[in-house]
């Protein structure tokens, strides 16, 4: 009865997490369909649910042609938006040290003060134009004295690096609460 009863409540956990997934996926093609005439790499997606607590895994790339989740991760947000579990406010200004929300694409990466990190251009005027000018990349967060950032995504060191081929060069990042 117990094995039983094991089977049926992990195959229901199963169930969800796929039903979680297939959500991730549809959102995904919906911000592909919306914004993807601004990538050059058409097959990955970047979503950040930053509805999620900064505990949890609230980064996903996604593979468009398969239809498939390729990494998940946590992902830090600036300090600038609040220091408790999940952001309060969002922002594009400089110097706010706030995360920002909206759609982004990758450019080049670089080696910099937080190791390999990889540039993103804001696509929206009026939530992210000015991550350029604010610096706001995808990081590790190893060399960080706290778990916020400056505004940037820094992720656990053992995803930065493959994290950052992933999505390099010309993909879309869709930052969203």
């Amino acid at each position: 009865m117990k094995k039983t009863l094991l089977l049926i409540l992990l195959c229901s956990f199963n169930f969800i997490a796929a039903q979680g997934n297939d959500e991730i996926v549809k959102k995904a093609n919906e911000i592909q369909t919306k914004w993807g005439y601004k990538a050059k790499n058409k097959n990955i997606i970047t979503l950040i649910d930053f509805s999620k607590s900064i505990e949890e895994s609230r980064l996903y790339v996604i593979d468009l042609k398969n239809s498939k989740i390729l990494l998940t991760t946590n992902v830090d947000h600036g300090s600038g938006s609040g220091t408790g579990l999940k952001p309060q406010s969002f922002s594009n200004n400089v110097g706010s040290n706030a995360t920002s929300l909206g759609c982004y694409v990758t450019l080049q990466t670089y080696k910099g003060m937080w190791g390999y990190s990889l540039k993103l251009n804001g696509l929206e005027s009026d939530k992210n134009s000015n991550a350029l000018k604010r610096n706001i990349v995808v990081h590790s967060s190893k060399r960080m004295y706290s778990k916020f950032s400056l505004g940037c995504f820094s992720v656990p060191d053992h995803n930065a690096n493959t994290l950052i081929d992933l999505i390099k060069d010309g993909s879309l990042v869709y930052a969203y609460q």
